[in-house]
């Protein structure tokens, strides 16, 4: 099973455990990068305003080809509750391309379901497993054994649907 993780991250939280996801599926990681100012107060409000209203920022060109791999796993903070701008223009640029997919997320306390729906209706397929963590998991030791139950969940599942 050929594996790429591709993430965003405002904070570093998301890019942190997309590298743990790596690891675990010992796969390639793309961060996906956007040009839009994020940083700090006004650029948390912005991510949130724009999260909630489904705007699609420019991204960068991707590094890989996802329709290259068996499986792309794609992960997204969870911003007001809604998929990341970045994240849903990796997901529409790329929607034709992919592959089987999986999604996580990280997230402050709630809004993985809303988010996982989102990211599946813009990627037009189902994922094979999601995975979402809370800050406080994030912070866990329990945290590296619920990423390789991730991974172990996620191998499972593709060899089941191939």
């Amino acid at each position: 099973m050929k594996t790429l993780v591709v993430c965003y991250s405002r904070t570093g939280s998301t890019h942190a455990l997309g590298h743990r996801i790596a690891g675990a599926l010992d796969a390639p990681i793309e961060d996906i990068a956007d040009r839009v100012e994020r940083r700090g107060i006004v650029g948390y409000l912005r991510s949130g305003r724009d999260a909630w209203f489904g705007h699609v920022p420019e991204i960068l060109p991707s590094d890989h080809d996802p329709g290259e791999y068996d499986l792309v796993v794609i992960g997204t903070p969870v911003w007001n509750w809604s998929l990341s701008g970045p994240a849903r223009a990796y997901l529409k640029r790329h929607a034709s391309r992919l592959p089987r997919v999986a999604f996580f997320c990280t997230m402050g306390g709630s809004g993985s379901e809303r988010v996982f729906r989102q990211m599946e209706k813009a990627a037009g397929r189902a994922p094979v497993a999601t995975f979402a963590r809370t800050q406080a998991q994030l912070a866990a030791p329990d945290l590296d054994k619920a990423v390789e139950e991730f991974a172990s969940l996620v191998r499972a599942r593709f060899e089941k649907a191939a």
